[in-house]
């Protein structure tokens, strides 16, 4: 059962929202465009392939980055151009998620489209992810100070996380601020460090933080309550919703699987 600390963390996460600014990264085409008049909603991506020997009774027993068949794990990288190291994380998580809350209906592509929009998989500034989940270089956001168009958030942990004590910065391939980590953190490739730098800790945070704040994911209001928890600026679940259609399109069978 969950203790109180951990749900009055969780409280105050909600309060605060992911809020995942990475200013530097916007491109001026996504910038240009209006906003749509309906909220979007991608297409759901066919659930990646469990690994042989892996099913339910086991799956929230093992590091995430096992779960996903290696197999499908390569093919599918091939079609959409996400780092393998990167898919084994998304799609590990989807798969846990789809055994411990089965209601939420995350995809792996959405967490993928997320993925791409914080960090480009981790690639922004010329890093990568490593072989053991790791970034090359850690990644920091921008210092959440009411500059450069980001919300005013005070420093939460003296720096621990984000190594900044006068503010809150986003931090890791998934770019998550100290708030959502202090409630969310975990060790998802169980290595025995919680690291917001890996991207399978971080994806698992993200996949737990996404389906917390709505009842599923598997409908349009759902899909953009949990996106705006996120980030709560309407572009955001735009160039989200349109990566995670890319790699649906990318991966959808035309005669067979």
């Amino acid at each position: 059962m969950t203790s109180r600390r951990v749900r009055q963390r969780r409280a105050l996460a909600l309060g605060v929202g992911l809020l995942v600014v990475v200013v530097w990264f916007v491109s001026c085409s996504t910038m240009s465009q209006s906003p749509l008049a309906a909220e979007p909603f991608p297409e759901a991506a066919r659930e990646a392939r469990w690994s042989a020997g892996i099913d339910q009774a086991n799956a929230a027993s093992l590091p995430i980055a096992t779960l996903a068949d290696p197999q499908w794990v390569s093919d599918t990288a091939a079609k959409t151009g996400i780092p393998e190291r990167a898919l084994a994380a998304y799609a590990g998580a989807a798969l846990r998620l789809s055994v411990t809350s089965p209601e939420c209906g995350l995809t792996w592509n959405t967490l993928a489209g997320i993925g791409w929009v914080e960090s480009h998989h981790g690639t922004i500034f010329d890093g990568y992810i490593t072989e053991d989940g790791s970034m090359s270089e850690p990644v920091y956001g921008i210092t959440l100070d009411g500059d450069n168009g980001t919300m005013a958030l005070p420093d939460f942990d003296d720096g621990n996380f984000d190594l900044d004590p006068n503010a809150d910065r986003a931090v890791g391939p998934m770019q998550i601020i100290p708030p959502t980590w202090a409630a969310w953190h975990i060790d998802a490739n169980l290595d025995g460090v919680e690291d917001g730098q890996s991207i399978d800790d971080s994806s698992l945070v993200s996949a737990g933080y996404l389906c917390y704040n709505s009842d599923t994911m598997t409908t349009r209001a759902g899909w953009n309550q949990s996106i705006r928890s996120y980030n709560d600026v309407p572009i955001y679940a735009i160039d989200v919703a349109a990566k995670a259609d890319e790699y649906a399109r990318a991966t959808s069978c035309v005669i067979f699987c």
